[in-house]
């Protein structure tokens, strides 16, 4: 299955052709499933760790995360990025790196192989860097006790974005806040200590802002892939 074709590198001008967040998530769904049927093994990739307790990778449900773009200088474009997971292949993990290796390349990435290594208890872990002009990226966490592939979509500061992130945020808020926030009663606005401290219960409302997590801070993308123990959720925002 071919890496789906890219429509050339990210726009460097004020101006130029920006991605929707539509075409973004539809780029992140056809790079994460051309990863995947690259391994050779296209069941029970997972959006998240512990494998047992996590769903089955969907791109339909969009769990994904957008991250700052470090491939154009603007403050306001972003990426779409997740990371899927899958319970090794087999205890030595160079195989699959050796093969997603191979197939990036042919693809056109210019893969590095950032760490390789073996602890005395007999433990691999193999990380690569698999990075395109055009921002599009992956990074391959293979271990003896799990596989991980993290992918980023071109850049784009088109405004759907953020109308995209400010609609899911809403739809979070409204989850944890799915009880309305009462009205002060006539009686609870009347004098006394103890009435005004209901109205002032009463009148204390969340601000839906404390949920926005701003995305553009500057994650390390120089440093390698996602280490086993870290989660999807330390890049980017996640709902």
């Amino acid at each position: 299955m071919p890496i789906p074709a890219l429509s050339g590198p990210a726009p460097q001008t004020p101006g130029a052709p920006q991605k929707t967040i539509t075409q973004l998530l539809s780029q992140w769904a056809d790079l994460t499933d051309a990863a995947i049927a690259a391994t050779g093994d296209t069941q029970n990739w997972k959006e998240d760790v512990p494998l047992d307790k996590s769903r089955t990778w969907d791109p339909a449900a969009e769990n994904v995360g957008l991250a700052p773009c470090h491939t154009r200088g603007s403050d306001d474009a972003s990426q779409v990025q997740a990371v899927v997971y899958h319970a090794p292949f087999e205890p030595d993990p160079h195989p699959v790196a050796d093969t997603l290796t191979a197939y990036w390349e042919s693809q056109g990435f210019t893969v590095t192989r950032t760490v390789d290594w073996t602890n005395p208890s007999g433990e691999q872990s193999v990380l690569l860097r698999a990075e395109r002009p055009d921002g599009v990226f992956y990074g391959l966490d293979a271990s003896t006790g799990l596989v991980a592939i993290d992918v980023y979509t071109e850049c784009s500061a088109h405004p759907s974005i953020d109308a995209w992130a400010e609609k899911r945020l809403q739809k979070r808020f409204d989850q944890l806040h799915d009880t309305p926030t009462p009205t002060p009663s006539a009686s609870s606005l009347g004098q006394g200590s103890a009435d005004r401290g209901n109205q002032t219960a009463a009148a204390t409302i969340s601000d839906p802002s404390d949920l926005f997590r701003e995305h553009r801070d500057d994650p390390d993308r120089d440093s390698s892939p996602p280490a086993t123990g870290r989660t999807a959720n330390d890049y980017g925002r996640r709902w």
